[in-house]
């Protein structure tokens, strides 16, 4: 079985965080990396962590996301009650662990 993970790749706290060389199946968190968010650690799965990190830093406060998992679309719910789909995250996740 072909490891999760590839290479360490983000610094967290300090800690190292293993860059995920494929998306994980649902109910699993192997690919999640934690980010502050409100003041409280929140796991995000790591091919859409740089959108919620994006859209947080603008204040743009998210409350829940998942990537699909590579079977639905991705999803970023917000604050307000605004929900954003990600088409292709499959797509996306491999041109970003590609390139």
């Amino acid at each position: 079985m072909k490891p999760i993970f590839q290479t360490k790749l983000h610094i967290n706290g300090g800690c190292m965080i293993k860059k995920p060389e494929k998306c994980c199946d649902f109910g699993t968190y192997e690919c999640q990396i934690p980010m502050p968010i409100r003041g409280r650690r929140q796991d995000i799965d790591f091919c859409i962590s740089d959108i919620v990190a994006a859209l947080n830093a603008a204040n743009i406060i998210t409350i829940a996301s998942c990537c699909g998992h590579n079977k639905l679309e991705a999803i970023i719910s917000l604050e307000d009650g605004r929900e954003l789909i990600i088409k292709n995250s499959k797509k996306n996740m491999v041109n970003m662990l590609n390139g």
